[in-house]
């Protein structure tokens, strides 16, 4: 069971996730989790001008982001 409390307790899954040496250490499953969190906590700062809508639209780009340019490596 993960258990995701703050900011340090998701970087902890994440290193941890990166040492498996399983080469999808932020596949699908990864990517559910870390943004489910990120939209939380971006909900916590910007919901007053953010629709939720909004929130995760911008969190999916992000997670996509992270996936190609840093996991994967595509050129920028």
């Amino acid at each position: 069971m993960i258990d995701i409390k703050n900011s340090d307790d998701l970087l902890a899954f994440i290193v941890t996730q990166s040492q498996t040496g399983n080469k999808a250490w932020f596949g699908f499953q990864q990517q559910k989790i870390v943004g489910i969190f990120m939209c939380y906590e971006m909900a916590k700062i910007h919901g007053y001008k953010m629709s939720p809508e909004e929130i995760v639209d911008y969190v999916i780009s992000l997670n996509n982001k992270i996936y190609s340019k840093i996991i994967k490596g595509d050129p920028v």
